[in-house]
């Protein structure tokens, strides 16, 4: 068969459009599936992540700003120790900082100057005040201002040489505001990855996908009459075995099913031959004698007073001419369905063949073995017997009359039967089914039909010089 080749196959009447009765594509399921995993995979890493980012920067800012602290404390008493106007160099330090409030603080936790936007009161001051005197380092924390309930950065420090103290409100908003963006970029990294790898993921099952998707659309129309193209084979390796296996089997299905086909025209040519064969033989053997029975039984009427003699022998005519009509319709009607397999049984209908064989070829040693359970069998599979047997003996009659050995084996089990058929003649090499059936060898193809339709099967082994051996499983 060519690559493309006219395939009769069984159709498919149920298929849909490539979704499943439970939901849509395999693509579509995989991808959701997958998006899950990966949501919950990206929200995971940005909390650890922001959670990491946020108590670095909380962790930085503190140490900065007490340094800062520490550092505009020293600047102040130095400007106070100069003689600067303390309200102004205040100002100024506060217009450097920017964004912050910086409050100087007596011993008892009294502002005595400020500067910057008010982000604290009065009794955040001393309360606060009174708890890093005591350790009296620089120290910042994290507060909630009294003012805006925003949360802010408040920094302490002593001041040298005095025994003042320096204290430093910052928006934590502020402080936080390059992190927010780092937070932003990295949330839009996580759900970049996310789609590109929902993309990949996309391109490896369309890779697999697209080979099944090929399949289910060459069988979805792999009709009756239809021509197949073989699928290409793409994909991964186990698709492109697949892949392979499918156009092998579908080759081979449309092979048989080609077989098949020109078995049935030549079946049907072959059963109209042998009803012309049949037509035939009764017209000119058959319906010859029965006329001139007639014909004879005529003159016989009239000779019966004249000539008595010659009536006698008229008789004896008419008694040797009936004696082979009936033999004629006798071997007719064992052709069409012997007598002896209805009324004996199987065992003694395939001795006869081999008795019938010995007759014909004077020197051929034709055995029968019959081993196993003798019991007799549904019509059917006896007449399915008988005929395998008959054609494989016809077969001998025919293409092997140089065997001088034939044995007939028939072993009947618990659960089914075997016959084998093997002479000793030289061979001829084991048949092609379909080569026979196209040349109109239809024996061998009735055989293989008959087993199969009891569901066994047959085998021919036949090499050139090695005989041939016909072997039939039936199941009971």
């Amino acid at each position: 068969m060519n690559e493309t080749a006219a395939a009769q196959l069984i159709p498919i009447t149920s298929m849909n459009d490539g979704r499943a009765a439970g939901g849509g594509t395999i693509r579509r399921q995989l991808i959701w599936a997958s998006l899950f995993p990966l949501a919950f995979f990206g929200l995971l890493s940005t909390l650890v992540i922001a959670s990491a980012l946020y108590a670095t920067t909380l962790d930085l800012v503190t140490q900065r700003n007490s340094a800062q602290a520490q550092a505009i404390a020293a600047q102040w008493a130095r400007a106070t120790l100069l003689g600067h106007p303390a309200s102004e160099t205040l100002q100024q330090i506060s217009a450097d900082v920017g964004t912050a409030q910086i409050l100087i603080v007596d011993n008892a936790g009294f502002a005595i100057s400020r500067a910057g936007p008010n982000l604290v009161d009065n009794s955040l001051v001393q309360t606060e005040t009174t708890k890093f005197k005591a350790q009296n380092t620089p120290r910042s924390f994290l507060a909630t201002s009294p003012v805006s309930g925003d949360q802010i950065i408040l920094s302490y420090s002593p001041v040298p040489g005095t025994d003042q103290a320096l204290l430093m409100a910052e928006p934590w908003s502020l402080v936080m505001a390059p992190a927010y963006y780092y937070q932003l970029m990295l949330v839009a990294l996580l759900t970049l990855g996310t789609i590109l790898s929902l993309v990949m993921l996309s391109a490896s099952v369309g890779r697999i996908i697209g080979p099944i998707a090929d399949l289910s659309r060459t069988a979805a129309h792999a009709v009756p009459g239809s021509i197949f193209h073989p699928v290409p084979e793409r994909g991964p390796i186990e698709l492109r075995l697949l892949t392979a296996s499918f156009n092998q089997m579908v080759i081979q299905l449309a092979e048989q099913q080609s077989t098949l086909r020109q078995y049935a025209q030549k079946a049907l040519l072959s059963q109209e031959e042998e009803r012309q064969r049949l037509s035939h033989e009764l017209h000119d053997g058959t319906v010859q004698n029965l006329v001139g029975l007639a014909q004879r039984l005529e003159l016989c009427s009239s000779e019966m007073e004249r000539d008595p003699v010659q009536a006698r022998q008229r008789l004896d005519e008419l008694r040797t001419l009936a004696q082979h009509t009936l033999n004629e319709v006798r071997n007719i009607s064992n052709a069409l369905r012997p007598p002896i397999l209805q009324d004996l049984g199987l065992s003694a209908a395939l001795q006869v063949l081999c008795d019938d064989l010995e007759g014909q070829l004077s020197h051929v040693h034709c055995t029968c073995e019959l081993t196993g359970v003798q019991r007799r069998l549904p019509p059917e599979m006896e007449l399915a017997v008988f005929r395998v047997a008959q054609e494989a003996l016809t077969n001998i009659r025919k293409h092997a009359q140089d065997a001088k050995s034939v044995n007939v084996s028939l072993e009947i089990c618990e659960d089914s039967i075997l016959l084998a058929v093997k002479d000793d003649g030289s061979g001829s090499g084991k048949p092609d089914l379909g080569t026979l059936v196209r040349t109109g060898h239809l024996g061998y193809a009735g055989m293989y039909e008959r087993a199969r339709l009891f569901g066994g099967t047959l085998e021919v082994d036949s090499a050139p010089g090695n005989g041939t051996m016909v072997r039939m499983n039936l199941p009971l």
